[in-house]
This record gives C-alpha cells, sequence and structure tokens, in this order.
C-alpha cells in the first residue's frame, strides 16, 4: 500500500572475584593444576552438524584439521546427544543445564526463554566474568531470551533491507565479531559464545570449500565452519590465553540429509538428527586425546563447564537441574555414569500432525508416537528395524518413563513476540514459527514418519516460493493441500503464494479456509485483514484487521496495517494512536517510526515527525523512507537546499524510490536551481516511464518540468 500526502508518500513496512587477582590474560593468578578457577571459556555451538561427517569421528570424507586439533588436545565424547532437532529449544538447552519441557522452549520462534533459571552467562557473569555473545541466524535473536547474563550480544543482522531480508550472516563475519571481542584488554576473565550457522541449508559454502566440495556442499559448509574454529583457536594462541582457557565445541543438532525420508531436520528424532559432536579442551585440567564412549547428553553441558571454572549451578527444589556436572569424573578420567538421554521434535504440531519423544537407555532407543518404535542401536545404527512388537514389554517400560518426562513441565511457555519481518526471517530459514505453534504437545494427528514425505514437498514448495518461482510453488502446495486438506501450514503457505504472484480472491478465500480449520490461529487471522486490504475490500479488511487486533492486541504489524488503513481514510489522529501502539510494542521497529512520522507530518507537528524519522534512520541506517521524510520536512519548512541532502542519501540507497527523486526535482526547483530541476524532473519521467502507480505523479512532474521550460524560453525571448 502506499499513500500520497503533499509530495511524499506513506509506506507499509508492516560479583566480585574477592580477592583473586587477575592479569592481563583473562585468569587467574597460578593454581594448581588440577583447578580451573578463573579460566576463560570459549563456548562454539556448530549448528546443523552431525558428528559422523567430521574428521575425527572418523569421516574421511572432509578436513576438519582444526576440530581434529581439538580433540586430539582435549576430550571427545563419542556419543552426545542433542535433546531436540531445532535451533532455539537445543541452545537453551545447552546454556542452561535444563530440558525443552522444564526451560519451555520447545520451538523455533514460539516462546522465548523464562526470566528466572540460571545460565552460563548469568552464572559466570555474576561470578566476575566479561561475558559476550555472537550469532550467525535470527533464529536466535536476543527477542527470543538467551541475551540474558550478556554483556554484548552480537546479533546485529539488519532488521531493515531495501531489496532483500537477512536472517543469517555468515560464519565469517560472526568470527570477526568475536575476534574483535576477544582482542579487548580487560583484566576479567570471559565467557564468549560463538555460534556458527554456516552448515544449516541450503548448503553454499563460500571458496575454496564451493570448489573443493562441489558434489558434496555440505561438507563444505563443515569445512568452512572449522576454518572459523581454527580462527578462534589461533587468537588464543595468539594472545597467549590458550593455556588457560576452556574451550568447547558442540553441535545443536544434526541433519537427517535424506535418511528416513527427512531432507534436513526438525521433524524427525533419529540418530542423524540426534548425535552432534562434542570437543572439550581444558590443558592441564582433562586429559588429551582422551575418548568418552559412555552417551551423554547436551543437557550436562552447562553444569560441566560451570563446574571446570568452580562456579558450580545451584540446583533447588524449585528450580533443578537436568544436567550432571561431569567435570569431576572427567579430570579423573573416568567414564560418566549411565543416564537416559531423553529427545523431543513437537515441530509437526505446527502442521496439524502429532509430536515425537524419545527416551534411550544404553543402546535401546524407544520413539512415542502413534505407531511407536523400538531399536537396538548396538545391532541396528541406522534404525531401521523396529522391534517394538517382538519387546513390547521393554517398549511399555520405557513409554512409561517417557510419558513422565515428557509432560512433567515446570514453567508456563512464554510466547515470543514475533512481527511480520520475525516470521518471514525464520521462515526463510526454512522455520515456521508462530502463536500456532505455542502450547501444542498434546495434538495428536498424523505420524510425523509417515507425514516425512509431505514435508519433503512441503521444503521445496517453500524454496521455490523463497526464490519467486510461484508456478512452481503454487503446483506443489496445491498437491499438498489436496493430500492433506486440513492442514493449516499447507493451506497458509498456499494462501501466500497465490497473494504473492497477484491472486487476491484465491489468497482471500484459501485463509478463510484457514481461519476455519484453525479459528485461534492469529496469523490467520491477520493475513486474511491484509490480504483483503491489499484486493481493495478496504471495508472488509478493516473488520478484519479489528478482530485479528481483537485476538491478538500485542501484534504491532496489525496495529501498523490498521494505522496505515485509517490515515488513507483521512482519519490521522486514529492512525496517530495505532503507530504510537506500534512504536510502543516494538522500539525497533523503524518502519512503524517512518510511518508516524508520517503521519504526524501530515498533521503540522513537524517537531514530533523529525523525531520520528530520525529514529528510524537510527535504527535502520540503510533505510531510504525516513530520510526521504526528513526532505520533505525541510521543504514544508522553507528550507530547499537542505532538503537535497536528504533525498540524495535516500536515492544513494535507493534508486528505485521515485518518490525521493520528485521530491529531489521540487526541492531544486524552490531552490533556485531551474538547471538542475529541469534535470531531475526529465530524469524521474524517464525512470518512471510505464508506471501505472505513478500517473498522478507523473502528470505532475509532466505540468511543473513545462513550465520551467516555458519560463526559459520567454526569458530567451525578452
Amino acid at each position: 500500500m502506499a499513500m500520497s500526502r503533499g509530495s511524499a508518500f506513506l509506506r507499509v513496512f508492516g560479583s566480585a572475584l574477592g580477592a583473586v587477582t587477575l592479569i592481563a590474560s583473562g585468569c587467574a593468578r597460578p593454581r594448581p593444576a588440577a583447578s580451573g578457577a578463573g579460566c576463560n571459556v570459549l563456548l562454539i555451538t556448530l549448528d546443523t552438524v552431525r558428528a559422523d561427517h567430521i574428521g575425527a569421528y572418523g569421516y574421511r570424507g572432509i578436513e576438519t584439521p582444526n576440530l581434529n586439533r581439538l580433540a586430539s588436545e582435549g576430550v571427545r565424547f563419542a556419543d552426545a546427544g542433542s535433546p531436540v532437532p531445532l535451533t532455539l529449544p537445543s541452545h537453551a538447552t545447552i546454556l542452561s543445564g535444563l530440558l525443552p519441557p522444564h526451560h519451555g522452549v520447545r520451538n523455533n520462534g514460539a516462546e522465548r526463554f523464562p526470566e528466572d533459571p540460571a545460565t552460563l552467562a548469568t552464572q559466570l557473569g555474576a561470578a566476575g566474568y566479561r561475558t559476550g555473545a555472537f550469532i550467525g541466524a535470527f533464529v536466535l535473536d536476543r527477542r527470543f531470551g538467551l541475551v540474558r547474563g550478556f554483556d554484548r550480544y552480537d546479533d546485529d543482522i539488519p532488521r531493515e533491507r531495501v531489496a532483500d531480508l537477512d536472517a543469517e550472516r555468515p560464519g565469517r563475519v560472526v568470527t570477526d565479531r568475536a575476534v574483535a571481542w576477544l582482542s579487548e584488554k580487560s583484566e576479567k576473565p570471559f565467557f564468549a559464545w560463538v555460534h556458527l550457522y554456516d552448515a544449516h541449508a541450503p548448503y553454499t559454502p563460500p571458496e575454496p570449500f564451493r570448489a573443493l566440495y562441489a558434489d558434496r556442499p555440505y561438507d563444505g559448509e563443515i569445512a568452512e565452519v572449522d576454518a572459523q574454529v581454527g580462527r578462534l583457536l589461533t587468537e588464543l594462541d595468539r594472545q597467549g590465553l590458550a593455556g588457560r582457557t576452556i574451550v568447547a565445541v558442540v553441535g545443536d543438532h544434526g541433519e537427517e540429509l535424506g535418511e528416513h525420508g527427512e531432507l534436513t531436520h526438525g521433524l524427525l528424532v533419529y540418530e542423524p538428527s540426534l548425535h552432534v559432536p562434542l570437543l572439550l579442551r581444558a590443558p592441564g585440567i582433562l586429559p588429551p586425546g582422551w575418548v568418552v564412549e559412555t552417551p551423554v547428553s547436551l543437557v550436562d553441558l552447562a553444569p560441566t563447564l560451570a563446574g571446570l571454572v568452580e562456579r558450580p549451578f545451584t540446583a533447588t527444589a524449585a528450580s533443578p537441574l537436568d544436567g550432571r556436572d561431569l567435570s569431576k569424573r572427567l579430570r579423573e578420567r573416568r567414564e560418566p555414569g549411565a543416564q537416559d538421554l531423553y529427545a523431543e521434535s513437537l515441530y509437526g504440531t505446527s502442521f496439524g500432525w502429532s509430536p515425537v519423544f524419545a527416551l534411550r537407555q544404553g543402546e535401546i532407543k524407544y520413539i512415542s508416537a502413534p505407531r511407536p518404535e523400538l531399536y537396538d542401536l548396538r545391532h541396528d545404527p541406522g534404525e531401521s528395524r523396529n522391534l517394538e512388537a517382538q519387546r513390547q514389554g521393554e517398549g511399555k517400560e520405557l513409554a512409561t518413563r517417557l510419558a513422565a518426562l515428557a509432560e512433567s513441565g515446570g514453567r508456563t511457555a512464554v510466547p515470543a513476540a514475533l512481527d511480520a519481518e520475525a516470521r518471514a526471517r525464520l521462515l526463510s530459514l526454512g522455520y515456521l514459527a508462530g502463536a500456532n505453534l505455542g502450547g501444542a504437545k498434546s495434538v495428536q494427528g498424523k505420524d510425523p514418519k509417515d507425514a516425512v514425505v509431505l514435508f519433503r514437498g512441503f521444503e521445496e514448495a517453500h524454496g521455490a516460493l523463497v526464490a519467486g518461482r510461484f508456478a512452481d510453488a503454487r503446483s506443489q502446495y496445491e498437491r499438498l493441500v489436496a493430500a492433506d486438506p486440513s492442514n493449516p501450514v499447507f493451506v497458509g503457505q498456499l494462501a501466500e503464494t497465490c497473494r504473492r504472484a497477484g491472486d487476491f480472491e484465491r489468497a482471500v478465500a484459501l485463509y478463510r479456509q484457514s481461519v476455519a480449520i484453525a479459528p485461534e490461529d492469529r496469523d490467520a487471522r491477520y493475513n486474511l485483514a491484509v490480504t483483503l486490504q491489499e484486493a481493495g475490500r478496504d471495508e472488509e479488511g478493516m473488520e478484519a484487521l479489528t478482530a485479528a487486533i481483537r485476538l491478538d492486541p500485542g501484534r504491532p504489524e496489525a496495529h501498523n496495517a490498521l494505522g496505515i488503513a485509517l490515515a488513507l481514510r483521512g482519519d490521522l489522529e486514529g492512525a496517530r494512536e495505532q503507530l504510537a501502539q506500534v512504536v510502543e510494542l516494538d522500539p525497533h521497529n523503524s518502519r512503524a517510526f517512518n510511518n508516524l512520522g508520517n503521519v504526524l507530518r501530515d498533521l503540522k507537528r513537524p517537531e514530533e515527525a523529525e523525531r520520528a524519522y530520525r529514529r528510524a534512520v537510527e535504527l535502520a541506517p540503510d533505510y531510504a523512507d525516513p530520510l526521504n521524510g526528513l526532505g520533505t520536512l525541510e521543504v514544508q519548512r522553507d528550507n530547499p537546499p537542505a532538503a537535497i541532502p536528504y533525498f540524495d542519501r535516500a536515492l544513494s540507497i535507493a534508486p528505485g524510490l521515485h518518490e525521493a527523486r520528485l521530491n529531489r526535482a521540487i526541492a531544486e526547483e524552490l531552490a533556485g536551481n531551474r538547471g538542475a530541476a529541469i534535470a531531475a524532473y526529465r530524469d524521474f519521467l524517464a525512470r518512471t516511464a510505464g508506471d501505472r502507480q505513478l500517473v498522478e505523479q507523473r502528470r505532475v512532474a509532466q505540468q511543473l518540468l513545462a513550465r520551467l521550460e516555458r519560463s526559459g524560453s520567454d526569458r530567451d525571448v525578452s
């Protein structure tokens, strides 16, 4: 949608360390070798890396010299298991020592980590550590709650792009930020968490790994991740910190790579998605080159790292800890005691399918699903022979224990506050997110292993949609809806595909169908409302928006859309009220600040408008629209020379922002620069030829240009 007011347009977007003396290296003064008190901690999480694709784990198809070095200099855990094949809940477990049922984060984008549990960051920060996190993808954005306890949480993936919507950044950039932070002088020890997302699909490794692994791009991504691990290790060596820094490298989850029918991860709980690398180096504290064979869970990592630096987690009756501190046994080179390994995936519930849960006891693994499964991993590591029918007694015992654990959540999930952009970013990473995901663990629907072929089709259709191949995406989604007509995701994504392709009537019908399937789905109701608006059905759109806000009053983009609709009706005060709610709900929303600035300008409140525009620019320096707004304000203040630099900056960022081009021509004319104004009007008209959305603006420009040209001719005659 767009709105013209004067010569500008309104655009929718949508503790102290006591007597311990610290030295420049960041560690305490020398202590007995067995103590790690005061040592630095470097935690590197490798997103989507399965253990059996690393050289140290026996894989011969890849070069991972830096991970191999860590394995030889530290402890390698041969059988480490993730509790969930999804990034956000797995990292919540890695940092807290709590299982998903107990920290409440069960899906990407659905919940935020709660405020009360201790994490490595809060624990070590309270002990006097400086703490920094360096994040590779939006799925771990600060809004999801893991920011607590970090002095610096570097998740700087720009929120606003003119032509793109970034949701991840290369590991090289993440490592650059981490190395710069590690280089800062401090007398405190540090805790650094570095998240490398590169191995996540789609697999597009940079050179030289693109060429070296042309036929195995997933391995190429892991090789790139290994190179970034090497850069971090080199920085520790350069600063003389390696001897007193505990380094942990761990995968958050693995990748199916087509096994069991799943291309990527998230839906199923088989070993390719759960078996991850875990390497732990602590010079002088842990024995080098030792391999721990006993299966362990990632839930053990946080308490173990805290134990190694003698800052143990304190578990209470009100806040029990799921993970175990293995540090004493590891120091003594003793295998950890056996424990059950829990895993879950609730991702299928977003499609209306059943959740899946798993419990592993030694080499026996039970999967709770509509059709339960039991595997002997020692004799069947590929999980191809379901023994549940032959060993029902064993399966029943594990099922009882698993059900009790899966339903033992002690915290109510805190819904994540997501705007349309956040949902789009998560979807661009391949993750569904939204209100319809929360609290769905009791859904009993199609068994995910039976639905995996549909999930694969969804991934392919989504890929086509992201690539802009709307016809391909539409045909694939049509087949999915025909196969599973009550699936709210399939219906909703088909509607979105039709909307993007301009078939608003079909999109409206599909969104109505989606609302009928899931009446409490706030996303569907919001999408229906904005699609009605795009279809020109303004009254219905307003009614649907009002209904969406009643259902979800905390949704910023719904208030933004209503504010735009009210402004287009001429109800500027009503629009201001709605847009003020947006910036209160989401104070980092630069587009809402820009829209608010436009409305305030039209209300003749220029000082407030300027503050709103400047806040938008502060939040998003590469966002052109508020620069256009600032220029327009200067024109309205009768200061056109001051306006021209704003229009120039806007056009340097967004050459297609033609309203700024027209505004610049007007400013040149008002400043008395006749020749520059004529050139600017001609440039605007040349660049917008055939643009049906700018017919009225082109007519105005032609009139202004003709007047200037006539005035020049009159002077020539005289």
